[in-house]
């Protein structure tokens, strides 16, 4: 089954409108998004409404009409855009791109989420070993 490529965000306000309806964690209408918006991103109604439609068309938001409003929610979660975003730039880099950008991401790291790294990196040689085994 073919993976599907993500769609990037294109700019900060996309990134914040993005951020927004997935803490409001439903569909969404635009007046809803503004309010959910940074004071510095919260600009005309009209300029929210063109941003929602475009991620829409880009296929990263679904719309739906209820009554004489429309609503937006997102089409995936932000873990999983995310992972998506990162899996594939990381996919076109060379080696040693790819260890020094995830050098540089594990030395940014907490030792809360250091712990859950070696945890999840455990659980996939797990699975590998389990799977060379068959």
């Amino acid at each position: 089954m073919a993976r599907e490529t993500a769609v990037q965000l294109q700019g900060e306000l996309q990134i914040e409108v993005m951020r927004a309806l997935w803490r409001l964690g439903r569909a969404a209408s635009v007046d809803d998004v503004r309010n959910e918006l940074p004071d510095r991103h919260r600009g005309a109604y009209t300029t929210a409404q063109t941003v929602l439609n475009r991620l829409a068309e880009r296929g990263l938001l679904v719309r739906e009409r209820q009554g004489k409003a429309i609503f937006y929610a997102t089409k995936v979660s932000e873990g999983d855009y995310y992972s998506r975003s990162v899996r594939e730039t990381l996919a076109s880099a060379s080696d040693g791109a790819r260890r020094a950008a995830l050098a540089q991401l594990v030395g940014d790291m907490g030792p809360g989420e250091l712990g859950e790294i070696e945890a999840l990196a455990r659980e996939v040689a797990a699975k590998r070993d389990g799977k060379k085994r068959r």
